[in-house]
Order: structure tokens, then sequence, then C-alpha cells
């Protein structure tokens, strides 16, 4: 059982890695990749606890990148993560997301909604700091009574306290994948604050995408994962799988809740033996 989409206290999620890795064993994964935002700091860990229960752990991370319209999400999979051109670049954008955390902070006291910097930050610890951190805040600031209603009223997309991190174009994202011989796939692509997938297919085909998260965790009709899956057939893509798991209780699905294809992981090994056998990359 895959699920390729896992985030972690490195990033914005609520359990430290080897506790995404003991959870996603616990639901029957057998391979999984840990995806943090901007960040590969968790995946040592990951992998240890992954040895010792006998899940593979695949090295992962998720990049922004944007396109006119369109905040577009990117996972990079099977990274030679350790480069340290790559960590110096993913770096930089750790601190652009501090930078956006300390304009939400500002913009949430304007308001009147007052929370400490350092109550964020301290909720970060040593991961990325990202949104959730600034929503528990308020939640133990008293201002909502949940995570969902911080995002609905403050630092949803639409929300008056929401600010766009630094992101890439996805020719650059993808490229910089590509640079570690990751495999990038087109996270969540009906997640677009509803605008039409397809209107962005030519450009992310164009950024020389891998595949694309057509088997994601929220509840999609068959007919839009049938599409998403025959564009993948028609564009020679390969429909990758995840639950996006954070750990917020009540909001999302657990890890290894979404059923894969059989012979998915051998086509995602083949596809990334390509991409670095075309860079002359060390497998």
């Amino acid at each position: 059982m895959l699920d390729l989409h896992l985030h972690s206290t490195v990033s914005d999620g609520r359990l430290p890695p080897m506790e995404v890795v003991r959870l996603a064993h616990r639901h029957g994964v057998t391979v999984m990749a840990l995806t943090d935002h901007d960040a590969t700091g968790g995946v040592a860990e990951a992998q240890e606890e992954g040895r010792r229960l006998g899940v593979r752990v695949i090295p992962g991370i998720e990049l922004s990148a944007d396109l006119p319209g369109a905040s577009i999400h990117l996972l990079g999979l099977f990274l030679d993560h350790e480069q340290p051109r790559f960590q110096d670049t993913v770096r930089q954008f750790r601190e652009a997301r501090v930078a956006r955390a300390r304009q939400m902070v500002d913009r949430l006291a304007e308001l009147g909604v007052p929370i400490e910097p350092g109550r964020v930050f301290e909720l970060a610890g040593e991961g990325s700091v990202g949104r959730p951190h600034v929503a528990q805040a308020l939640l133990e600031a008293g201002h909502v009574q949940s995570l969902q209603e911080a995002f609905v009223h403050f630092i949803g997309h639409d929300g008056p306290a929401y600010f766009e991190g630094f992101r890439l174009d996805p020719v650059d994202a993808v490229a910089l994948i590509h640079s570690v011989g990751g495999f990038a796939s087109w996270a969540h692509p009906f997640e677009l604050d509803g605008k039409d997938w397809q209107t962005y297919l030519p450009d992310m085909l164009t950024a020389g995408i891998d595949g694309v998260e057509a088997l994601y965790s929220k509840e999609y009709h068959p007919d839009p994962v049938a599409m998403l899956r025959s564009a993948c057939d028609a564009h020679h893509l390969i429909p990758t799988v995840g639950s996006d798991f954070h750990g917020f209780a009540g909001m999302e699905r657990l890890p290894g809740s979404v059923a894969a294809p059989p012979d998915l992981l051998a086509r995602l090994e083949a596809r990334v033996a390509a991409i670095r056998g075309e860079r002359n990359l060390v497998p």
C-alpha cells in the first residue's frame, strides 16, 4: 500500500516524522513519502523508523509554484535530497515562510485578533512555519473555536490575513526536483480555488511534470478522477497517490486511505531511473 503525500512537524503537520511512519504502518502503508513543505529535515528520522517497522520511506518534498491566476503545488519524490545546492535553495523558501508568517501576525493584530509571534514560531519548532501554526495560535488565544474556523475567517485564500508566500515558476520547480533525480508530480490539481485544472495542464506539461496526483484524499467523484487518469494516459504521465495527511483530526483522511494500482511503484521507479539516466545522475 502506497501513500506518497504525508506531512510532519518538520513543516505544517501535527506529528513528528517518526510518529507519521508509525501511524502509516498501523494503517497498512508499506511504502510512503514524507513530503514536508520546503523541507526534507524529517526524512532521516522517518527512514530510520521505517527500517524498524518494515516501511519504505521515500525522500520527498512539496513545493509551491505560481501561474497567472493559480497557485500550483508540486511533489518531488525519490529525491537525492542531501545535495548541498538543493538544500541551499529550499532553505531560502523556508526563510520566505518566516517573513510570510510575520505578515499574517501583523495583519491579525490590525484586525483586532492579536496573537503572539513567538507562539507561532514555538509551534513550528525547528520545522518550516506555515498557516497551520498561525491557526493553532489563533485557537489557543481564543479567537476561534476550531482550526477550520481560523482558515475560513482569517487565513484561508480569501481571508483578510492571507498572504502569498515565495513561489517558483513551475518550470523552475520541476527543474529543481529533476536536478536531484526526483519525480515531479502535480499535487491535488482540483484544489485551484474553483479554477479548472485543464486550463493549466498545458503549462504544467511545458514545465516537464512526470505525473499528476490523480488519486487523492478528497472525495473526488469518479468522473474527475477518470478525467485525470485519462490525461495521464494521453500525455505519458503517471498518476500518483496521496492522503495529504497533516494530522488535523476530523479535517482529513488517514494515511493509506487512498487505493493505488498494484503496478504504480514499479512504474514510478522506472520513470525515476529514466530521469536519472537522462541527467547522468548516479542512482
